[in-house]
């Protein structure tokens, strides 16, 4: 049997290659046979929602991963000397959370750091804290009084008290290190960061000589 043309539509005959469970739906609105328009038109609703669920897919995808990378990026690691392998890991740092070691074999926490402020333990009590982070300078327990001023950070430094001297100078930051002093060379590195999240202060109250 040939095609028909009716309307500008083409109109196939009934043993159209279509599977014959389309069939039904794909009937011409025009005549009892079936068409390739009707068939097509029939389908964008389909395709349309297939789509639609493709591109929510996609975006559940995008933010699990984004998720995933924030988690990690949350976590700061300090590595012993210029180290970076996971056995010479000295703290970690999770959500506030600072462990001894690897959090992964080692669950001891040391201090918990929350609005400015460092607790010794799990713990946010006002009993528990042992540092108070005040315009970029840490402060003994919580107090902001000048008497209780333990460490003066300046220019990527840590001072001992209230001064500015080199020779008052514990600690230097520069390039994701820690160093001993008012020193940059390689032998006086105490400590390698994963990532330049914390403050200079919040460092210095971690691993800071009394």
């Amino acid at each position: 049997m040939r095609d028909e043309v009716k309307g500008g539509i083409i109109i196939h005959p009934p043993y159209s290659p279509f599977p014959s469970e389309l069939y039904p739906r794909a009937i011409c609105h025009l005549t009892s046979y079936i068409c390739h328009y009707c068939f097509v038109q029939n389908l964008l609703p389909k395709a349309g929602s297939i789509f639609a669920t493709f591109e929510c897919m996609k975006k559940l995808i995008f933010l699990l991963m984004l998720l995933c990378s924030v988690v990690i990026s949350a976590q700061t690691k300090f590595y012993k000397g210029d180290s970076k392998y996971d056995a010479d890991i000295a703290y970690t740092i999770i959500g506030g959370t600072v462990y001894h070691g690897d959090n992964t074999f080692s669950r001891k926490i040391l201090f918990t750091i929350s609005d400015n402020k460092v607790y010794l333990g799990q713990s946010t009590s006002t009993f528990d804290c042992i540092y108070t982070v005040y315009e970029g300078n840490v402060y003994r327990g919580d107090s902001r009084f000048s008497s209780d001023l333990i460490y003066t950070i300046e220019d990527d430094k840590v001072y001992r008290g209230n001064s500015t001297f080199s020779s008052n100078c514990i600690l230097t930051y520069e390039e994701g290190k820690i160093y001993m002093g008012d020193s940059t060379f390689p032998s006086d590195v105490l400590f390698t960061l994963s990532n330049d999240v914390l403050s200079l202060a919040l460092i210095a109250c971690i691993v800071g000589p009394y």
